[in-house]
């Protein structure tokens, strides 16, 4: 099973994408802030790493730095960037970070999982495959 961090300080939005992800064969967990998140990708590989950029208030981009802690942690790990507050600035930065994708909040869901999939991620029924019954 793979395993994705989400990392909001906005419970609001984990527990959306916590819900939106129940059908998906992934282990999730969450963090509120940068040290949490930096002890979790420390302790446990972590497929995929969504991240907001602004974690702590309305100038912060603790995010970014986040991308970098993941790419010398974890590298074959993928981040993900959301932001509700993004720039053509933020997000060249966020690439040249080594984030895998940026999205503008709110995030569209089939995007995010267009793009989950496309790191090897896939829906429970689609992980376990279709019994005969069903066929």
């Amino acid at each position: 099973m793979k395993k994705m961090l989400i990392v909001d300080d906005e419970a609001v939005v984990l527990s959306l994408l916590i819900r939106a992800l129940r059908e998906w064969d992934v282990e999730v967990l969450t963090s509120t802030n940068l040290e949490d998140a930096e002890y979790a990708i420390k302790n446990t590989h972590f497929d995929v790493v969504l991240s907001d950029i602004r974690l702590t208030g309305m100038l912060d981009r603790t995010g970014l730095e986040l991308i970098s802690y993941v790419k010398e942690k974890s590298p074959g790990s993928y981040v993900i960037i959301m932001t509700a507050y993004g720039t053509p600035d933020i997000e060249k930065e966020a690439y040249a970070k080594g984030a895998y994708f940026y999205f503008e909040k709110p995030i569209p869901l089939e995007n995010l999982f267009d793009r989950l999939a496309a790191l090897g991620m896939r829906k429970k029924s689609a992980a376990k495959g279709v019994r005969a019954s069903e066929a």
